[in-house]
């Protein structure tokens, strides 16, 4: 699944250092409620992850995750006293800091909102969300002085198309302010993203290259394969899930996707035994290849497009049609049966999987629809068109400020599947979820 992280009560993400070990029941529970929390199953998430908590009282990620719960329920103060339980029990802990202060703003208490920033962006000085927070809490506390170098550092850091708007409305407080804003280049060194280092989940992916290895035994290798898969997005740099996963795309016949899996294990470690056993891997998937000639999978193409017999894919490509061609009439209950058709011959078919999704809108299934999406994503991850479906079911599910950040995203993608119309509704709905 696609990060959201930008101004947002995020997902608890991962095991934090300096944080007591939770017990092996209260991690579970935890990643049940955030496996409910992805879905919009709001009242299933805060119950996972209580009984996470009354397993392991004090469990930072577990108190994150219940405050992420309540806030969006409208229960921001609350959520606002999990989020600060969490940053007391780990001080190290970014992200609760950053739901901290962006929920005390929501409330009207900027004095908690800027302490809080002051504190995440100690911890993650290259993000530039949080010196924006922290500039507009300085600002309603009346503290020009302070207002203005936060200001000044968020314009520095901030390089994304999509947040123009806030850059020059950080300028307009800055001139109002009686300042400018520093020039680019005083912008500091280039740090690692924010986001990947915020949204790392080494404990769901162990979670999920486990479940990855019981379908492997069962040869249930399609379903190991998303398995694998979710592990490598909730770790980019884990090296076993890139590894597995580059086994269960080789058994499928996916040789290519597998070599560029095995590449970047061997990349991401120094473990001589575990370089050679790639080496070897790489080496027997480019003698398949080589026989296989100038099949899709030999070229390297997406799962998707191969290794399907022609007659399957075949039905899958019609019942997808035939999908398509019933939501262009509104049959979304006839839509939604044969895109289940479509997936069921080519398990790894992108569109079908946003067609879904958008079936899925037209009968009110927000949920089931971003769940298809977040799939979608997943095969395809530089495709735009889930986006703007992730959005839309996000947005009605009430999950607005995630659905603000995937609009902005499609608004400034410029993927082959973009659509310039859909990308300016995006610019006009992001605006109107400010």
């Amino acid at each position: 699944m696609v990060v959201l992280r930008r101004f947002v009560i995020a997902l608890s993400a991962a095991m934090l250092l300096g944080a007591a070990e939770p017990s092996a029941a209260a991690r579970d529970a935890f990643l049940r409620g955030e496996s409910a929390l992805a879905r919009g199953r709001w009242d299933d998430a805060a119950a996972a992850y209580r009984e996470a908590l009354a397993d392991t009282p004090g469990y930072p990620s577990a108190l994150n995750g219940l405050g992420s719960v309540l806030f969006r329920k409208g229960q921001v103060r609350e959520a606002l006293t999990h989020f600060r339980d969490a940053t007391q029990a780990d001080p190290s802990f970014k992200m609760a800091w950053f739901n901290l202060g962006y929920a005390a703003r929501k409330t009207g208490d900027a004095a908690t909102a800027a302490r809080a920033y002051e504190r995440y962006t100690e911890l993650e000085p290259g993000d530039a969300d949080g010196f924006y927070g922290l500039g507009e809490s300085y600002r309603q506390l009346g503290q020009k002085d302070k207002a203005i170098p936060a200001y000044q550092a968020y314009i520095a850091r901030e390089q994304r198309k999509g947040e123009q708007v806030w850059v020059r409305k950080a300028t307009e407080h800055l001139k109002a302010m009686g300042a400018e804003p520093l020039p680019v280049a005083t912008a500091p060194p280039s740090v690692a993203p924010a986001a990947e280092a915020a949204t790392s989940n080494p404990a769901l992916a162990a979670s999920r290259i486990r479940d990855g290895d019981a379908l492997m035994k069962e040869r249930r290798y399609r379903e190991a394969a998303f398995a694998f898969l979710d592990a490598s997005h909730a770790d980019a740099s884990h090296v076993e899930a890139l590894f597995k996963l580059g086994n269960a795309l080789a058994v499928l016949g996916y040789y290519g996707p597998a070599v560029a899996r095995w590449e970047r294990a061997t990349a991401l470690t120094k473990d001589a035994a575990i370089q050679q056993s790639a080496k070897e891997n790489i080496d027997r998937a480019r003698a398949k290849m080589a026989q296989a000639g100038a099949s899709p999978q030999a070229a390297g193409q997406a799962p998707g497009s191969g290794p399907v017999a022609d007659t399957t894919r075949a039905l899958a490509r019609r019942a997808y049609e035939q999908g398509v061609q019933r939501i262009g009439v509104k049959d979304f209950s006839g839509a939604l049966t044969s895109l289940t058709q479509a997936i069921q011959h080519e398990p790894m078919l992108a569109v079908a999987f946003v067609a879904r999704g958008s079936a899925n809108i037209g009968l009110r299934r927000y949920a089931e629809a971003a769940a298809d999406y977040q799939y979608a994503l997943e095969l395809e991850p530089g495709s735009a068109s889930p986006l703007y479906g992730l959005a839309e079911s996000f947005r009605a599910m009430g999950r607005t400020l995630e659905a603000r950040d995937l609009y902005e995203r499609y608004a400034a993608s410029s993927a082959a599947d973009i659509r310039p119309q859909l990308q300016e509704e995006s610019r006009q709905k992001a605006a109107r979820l400010r």
